[in-house]
């Protein structure tokens, strides 16, 4: 869902969405499926971390904050 919204240009609300998912998942969902899903996420922000837009800044960093785990 983030990432049909983000290709229609609401980058807010993709955010909203992948961070109530990356809030899920840090109560212990740590798949292949579900890392891969956080790096495509990431993969997706990347255009938009550079335009001090804050929801992109603080989901991307507790998407890094979760693949090391």
């Amino acid at each position: 869902m983030g990432a049909t919204q983000i290709a229609q240009g609401g980058v807010e609300k993709a955010c909203a969405t992948w961070t109530s998912v990356l809030d899920a998942m840090e109560d212990g969902i740590y798949s292949g499926r579900a890392r891969q899903r956080v790096v495509e996420m990431r993969q997706l922000l990347s255009p938009y971390r550079k335009r001090g837009i804050p929801a992109v800044g603080v989901l991307d960093a507790g998407a890094a904050a979760y693949l090391p785990k």
